[in-house]
């Protein structure tokens, strides 16, 4: 009997690249500018939570995370380890959240859910946001 081989995914698909100090320089520089902006503008809550996004899009970045290549990865290859990753986080974040929406507001601040017609915008935006994902094979 042969051994079924498994195609790479992800990490094992990807050659590592050298480090570019200017890009990295200019991007942090960039970085910071936004920041000290935002700071400056709205308060240092908004800075640090525009840091906070960037540091968690360089994390899911690095770690070559993308939302339909754990389908990709499951039709061609039978691994489920991703489309599991991604049902536990829906569970996780429903069970965190539905209870704050149904009581209405957490730590004294009022929160609900975002309800918004969906216009022609935000189908043009979904179009141009799914060839980008997968132009960037995610």
């Amino acid at each position: 009997m042969s051994a079924i081989e498994i195609p790479a995914t992800g990490a094992a698909r990807r050659s590592p690249r050298r480090v570019q100090p200017r890009v990295v320089g200019a991007a942090g520089a960039l970085l910071l500018g936004g920041a000290g902006w935002l700071g400056a503008q709205y308060g240092f809550r908004h800075a640090g939570l525009f840091l906070v996004g960037a540091g968690c899009g360089l994390v899911l970045y690095h770690s070559f995370f993308g939302f339909t290549t754990a389908f990709r990865v499951f039709v061609t290859a039978g691994d489920g380890r991703g489309l599991r990753a991604q049902m536990l986080m829906l569970a996780v974040a429903t069970l965190l959240f539905a209870p704050m929406l149904a009581a209405g507001e957490v730590f004294g601040t009022a929160v609900g859910g975002a309800v918004a017609p969906a216009g022609v915008s935000v189908l043009v935006g979904a179009f141009i946001f799914a060839i980008g994902m997968q132009m960037g094979g995610g």
